[in-house]
This record gives structure tokens, sequence and C-alpha cells, in this order.
């Protein structure tokens, strides 16, 4: 998990810094104009510029959330891989349906010869007549907010449980009627897709918006974070030997 721990705050620190870019430009701006020097004379930033960087901060936290999320799906298959020793039977029963789908694919439409050559594969993992990959299907991709992490946890058999009052900031509106990370999401994909400009996503915007949607986003995921190292601390993903 040292990986997760450090690439998660590195990416936090790129947050941070940018977060910083933009709200001491705001102050600028408020004081007069945000202006620096370029090759001897002077560059105003103009309103909708300043749009453009608030848009980018939904970006960044998007890519927090899904490079955070991938990051434990592949710490999770790593540890069991590892700890099972090619042993299917030494999986929980959920791991064992996710190692299962991650193979068949069943939510795929697939030919027949393909539908053969994964059933084939199946058995001869199974038999160890070739090594075990163990890959959990993630879904969300491109979608990741508290319901499909939620989902996810649960399909691996962790239980997400956070304190109170995060409980209630990550799933009480925050702006559009919709909860931090579902904003998030949603921003990213209009973005992503093209139905929303950058400047017009900037629109209504303050910096002190964003440090409180931070704040939010980063608590909830350190409490995520030590939801999967404890699973994977206490090998949640084994049956109890006796």
């Amino acid at each position: 998990m040292e990986l997760v721990q450090s690439t998660f705050q590195d990416r936090l620190n790129d947050i941070e810094s940018y977060f910083d870019l933009v709200s001491n430009i705001e102050m600028a701006a408020g004081s007069g104009g945000a202006i620096f020097k370029v090759q001897n004379s002077s560059y105003l930033i103009r309103p909708e510029q300043q749009k453009i960087m608030y848009s980018g901060i939904y970006l960044h936290l998007y890519n927090l959330v899904e490079s955070t999320i991938s990051m434990l799906i592949n710490a999770v298959e790593r540890h069991a891989m590892n700890d099972i020793d090619g042993q299917l039977d030494l999986l929980t029963e959920n791991m064992r349906n996710l190692y299962i789908k991650s193979i068949t694919a069943p939510q795929e439409s697939l030919t027949y010869e393909k539908k053969l050559e994964k059933a084939i594969l199946l058995f001869e993992q199974a038999r160890n007549l070739k090594p075990i990959e163990l890959k959990i299907p993630p879904g969300g991709g491109g979608n990741w907010d508290t319901v499909e992490i939620k989902r996810l946890s649960k399909s691996i058999g962790i239980t997400i449980k956070l304190p109170k009052a995060l409980n209630t900031s990550i799933n009480q509106p925050f702006r559009d009627d919709k909860g931090p990370l579902r904003l998030i999401k949603d921003i990213r994909n209009k973005l992503a897709h093209g139905s929303l400009s950058f400047t017009e996503c900037g629109n209504n915007h303050v910096a002190s918006d964003f440090r409180k949607l931070i704040d939010i986003v980063t608590s909830y995921l350190k409490n995520i974070i030590a939801s999967y190292e404890q699973f994977i601390d206490v090998s949640g993903f084994k049956v109890a030997q006796d």
C-alpha cells in the first residue's frame, strides 16, 4: 500500500499547487488585476481565462479519484495473487466470483469461439495448467462516484464505513443538487465529451468553493484507502483457515 499512499499524496500535492495558483490569481484579480511581466510588457489574465483555470480543478479531482480506485484494485489483486499461491479454493466467494467474471466476461457480447477460448482459459488456470491471473472487473470507468465505489468495494467484500460528519458532507448536495463526487464525475464527463466548455464550467465559481470540495474529497479517499488497507492486512480476500 506504500505505492498507493505515495501516489495519492503526489496527486494531492498537484491539486494543492494548482489551487494555490488559482486562488492567488483570484486574489490578485480582486485587487485590481492579475498581471505578470512577459518580455518587458504586462499581461493581464482575463476573466474567461480565470474560469478555464477553475474548470481544471474538477479534472484534477477526478484524476485523483480514478487513480486512487485503480491503484486500490491493483493492490487487492496483487496481494491476493501472492497470498493464495495459485490455490483458488483459498479465495472468498466474493473474490472467486470476481475472478470468474474477469475471465468469462458475462457482460460482453462474445462469439462462440471467444466464449470457448475463455472457458478453456478458466479451466487451465483452475487446474494450474497456466498461471492464475487474478483480475477484478472494475466497472465504473469514467464514472467513479460514491455509488460505484461502494458497489465495487462490496463486490470485493469491503464494507465502507465513514465517520458521521464525513458521511453527511459526502452525500449532501454540494452544487446543482449533486453530492461532491457525483458533481466531479458529471462535470469531468461533460468536459471530456464536449457538452460543456471550460469557460462555461468555470462560471459562478470562487476559490473558496474548491477549497471545501478538495477537503471533502481528500477526507473521503483517505477513508477508502484505510478500508482497503485494513482488508489487505487481514487477508480479507481469503477464506478463514482452521
